[in-house]
């Protein structure tokens, strides 16, 4: 499943639109009067440059950064992670494994009641929760991550593994016998566990 934070989360850019075009234009108007002082009059030229600038940096921070970060941040649930991609490369992905899950509570403001939208929290192993914001059809997103979650484990106890430990994560190995005067054989390598982080895990020894 594939989505995006819901529409509602660009009321704000679209207000902020509004009142840059409205300060803009009586600025400008206010600029543009013959009865000015003649320091003002003198400065005219500047002035109003100064206010267009200010105009389209209010502009890009206020509603257009916003509205990009809208559109290309969209959040993916598989039968096993949790994704969210924010622009393009796997460095703007984070993720977590569905086998870290153990809980994911909504939060719902008045506003987003109205939109069947909500902040759903995704409590995972590590002890953090993973906030994904203004999420539409809340609830019954956060049913299907619960759905998952419980389909997952199920099948990882199915197979005889430990439902808490992600998929593809081999079991613990036991030390083999060693003989006496032989040396200790080298220390075995593991994949890191998963967790939010971007990217794959990194082997490591110990």
């Amino acid at each position: 499943m594939r989505t995006r934070a819901h529409p509602r989360a660009l009321t704000g850019p679209v207000l902020r639109l509004m009142l840059i075009a409205l300060a803009t234009s009586y600025v400008q108007g206010l600029l543009a009067r013959p009865d000015l002082p003649d320091l003002v009059v003198g400065a005219r030229g500047w002035l109003v440059g100064l206010v267009w600038i200010l105009a389209a940096a209010a502009l890009f921070f206020g509603c257009l950064h916003p509205a990009w970060r809208w559109l290309n941040r969209r959040t993916l649930l598989t039968t096993r992670r949790i994704i969210q991609r924010a622009g393009i490369g796997p460095a703007r992905e984070r993720a977590l494994h569905l086998l870290s899950v153990y809980d994911v509570r909504m939060r719902q403001r008045r506003r987003q009641r109205m939109s069947q939208s909500g902040d759903l929290m995704v409590d995972h192993g590590s002890g953090n929760s993973w906030v994904l914001a203004n999420m539409p059809e809340a609830v019954r997103f956060r049913e299907l991550i619960l759905l998952e979650v419980g389909a997952l484990r199920r099948e990882v106890s199915l197979q005889g593994g430990d439902p808490q430990r992600p998929a593809g994560v081999p079991l613990p190995r036991q030390a083999p016998v060693q003989a006496p005067g032989q040396a200790p054989p080298p220390a075995p390598m593991r994949a890191e566990p998963y967790g939010l982080h971007s990217g794959r895990g990194r082997a490591y020894r110990g």
